[in-house]
């Protein structure tokens, strides 16, 4: 059985639709919205199929992302889609505790990775055996932690 972790970037790609108006040139607007039809397709075709873990920080984060970072959604449907995954029992969710800030603050400062790539995996390391991601810096993590990295959208991103 994969047991699986889905970055954040991934939820919020797939969640937000790329408008036109938003984008410099048509090529951006094009691969954004490549990148969101792939990402959208795997919560489709691939989620379901997993047992997938969440740290309880990534449920935060998530709703932050959608609702406040970057191309903002509406509140009420972020809301309604982080009621959808603390309700959806499909999806585990691991607390993050003290411990697991310690190792995040010390896995960030050994790599100069996000910290904050670290508190919603660390928490759900000892779970997974596959990360999804399109953040180039999975890559890192996946080695270190010895987990498989798959890009639902065979594109990386620099995060």
């Amino acid at each position: 059985m994969i047991r699986a972790f889905v970055d954040t970037e991934v939820w919020s790609i797939a969640k937000k639709r790329p408008a036109m108006e938003k984008f410099r040139s048509k090529e951006d607007y094009e691969r954004a919205f490549r990148l969101h039809e792939s990402c959208k397709r795997f919560f489709e075709e691939e989620f379901e199929k997993l047992r997938t873990y969440m740290a309880l920080h990534q449920v935060a984060e998530i709703f932050h992302v959608l609702a406040f970072r970057g191309y903002r959604v509406p509140l009420d449907e972020a809301l309604r889609i982080v009621v959808g995954i603390m309700e959806d029992d499909g999806i585990v969710k691991i607390p993050t505790s003290l411990g697991h800030v310690k190792e995040s603050v010390e896995a960030c400062k050994e790599t100069g990775i996000h910290v904050w790539d670290f508190l919603c995996f660390i928490p759900v390391k000892n779970y997974v055996n596959v990360v999804y991601s399109l953040d180039k810096h999975f890559l890192t993590i996946g080695k270190k932690y010895n987990v498989k990295v798959v890009n639902p959208a065979e594109e990386w991103l620099e995060i």
